[in-house]
């Protein structure tokens, strides 16, 4: 299984969160990533070619607490994670 781990040591805005999720979920940046909420669930649910589908991973975001301070919209983007059945996430 692949994990992926997201710290809040790089994080510093919603943008910031935006730019790891390119990094590491769209290939190649083969996609024009909206940079919205209905985008972010396309990218997690689809991988939009970096994993299959139907593929499990890991999601851990270190220190998820203090993202909270400085990412608006945490708790709808936690939910959208959880509701997909091929990622676990793990907060620390």
């Amino acid at each position: 299984m692949k994990t992926f781990i997201i710290n809040k040591n790089h994080l510093n805005s919603l943008d910031d969160f935006y730019d790891e999720i390119e990094k590491n979920f769209i290939k190649d940046n083969t996609l024009n990533f909206w940079r919205n909420l209905d985008a972010l669930e396309d990218v997690l649910y689809w991988w939009y070619w970096v994993f299959e589908p139907w593929e499990t991973i890991k999601i851990i975001w270190e220190n998820f607490d203090e993202s909270k301070k400085t990412i608006k919209n945490i708790d709808v983007i936690e939910e959208i994670i959880n509701d997909n059945k091929n990622i676990i996430f793990e907060k620390k």
